[in-house]
């Protein structure tokens, strides 16, 4: 990039012509001029001035990289390894075998959806299907593909998101509420596991409590690519969550049907 200082007192200086840059939308002079030092002085050049491309270029990526640096570092207090059951640990579609066709089509969506996946587009996924199909092993899948693409995701089932807020209750945790929250906000795809299964055994308090802990939680995610897990049908989940949560939930969620045997029994059958 050639310094701007050398060319400005350069009475050789003649602008071209001026036009609006595309990318940045500023006004930019394409201007001739003779170089007035080092060893092509006296030679004319043209260079365009104004427009600030580079610049936001440099500070988004230097924000992308602050956002993942913040995410790694909430990744860490939270202790991410707890986050995941220990038999999901290495759940990968390589490792999903289906045992029906409608399995396997629902994996080949989910295949697909990972494939084409874009954070700045709000596409959201319910998976709904009986215990034991696969829903968490295939929504797991969908993290570490992306992850290996640059994708921050974050995993969490309800009932280990709602112990982790009331851990920090205690003020001995390291963490805060605001930080679970900042984390889920900020992550590319987060993946809500067993929605609904927090509600079994409730106090009418602690039920309110619920409600408005995945209200926020929700809410947070608005416009944000967000996957939810349960085994629960639309009324089932609409009496658990609440006619509010389900709809916000709802918004722009394409359902996807995981029906199918209990995987996790596949070594009992003959």
């Amino acid at each position: 990039m050639q310094a701007i200082k050398d060319f400005v007192f350069n009475p050789e200086r003649k602008i071209i012509k001026e036009f609006v840059c595309d990318g940045c939308g500023e006004l930019v002079q394409q201007t001739e001029m003779i170089i007035p030092i080092g060893p092509l002085k006296g030679e004319k050049t043209i260079a365009d001035y104004g427009c600030k491309c580079e610049d936001i270029q440099l500070v988004k990526e230097t924000m992308e990289q602050a956002k993942k640096n913040r995410i790694k570092r909430l990744h860490r207090i939270f202790d991410h390894n707890s986050l995941i059951n220990k038999s999901l640990k290495t759940a990968t579609f390589r490792t999903y075998k289906p045992p029906t066709s409608d399995l396997g089509n629902a994996k080949i969506k989910l295949m697909e959806y990972a494939k084409e996946f874009k954070k700045d587009e709000s596409s959201n996924l319910l998976l709904v299907g009986d215990y034991g199909v696969g829903k968490s092993h295939l929504a797991v899948a969908i993290t570490k593909e992306l992850m290996q693409k640059g994708v921050t995701c974050l995993f969490l089932s309800v009932p280990k998101l709602l112990t982790k807020i009331r851990q920090t209750y205690s003020g001995n945790t390291g963490f805060n509420e605001a930080d679970i929250l900042n984390l889920i906000e900020s992550v590319d795809l987060f993946v809500l596991d067993d929605l609904g299964t927090e509600y079994t055994n409730l106090r009418k308090d602690d039920d309110n409590w619920t409600h408005t802990k995945l209200f926020e939680v929700l809410d947070s995610r608005s416009g944000k690519p967000t996957i939810y897990t349960t085994n629960l049908t639309g009324e089932q989940l609409k009496e658990k969550v609440n006619s509010r949560n389900l709809s916000r939930m709802m918004d722009g969620t394409e359902v996807i049907e995981v029906e199918g045997p209990d995987y996790r029994m596949r070594g009992f059958r003959k």
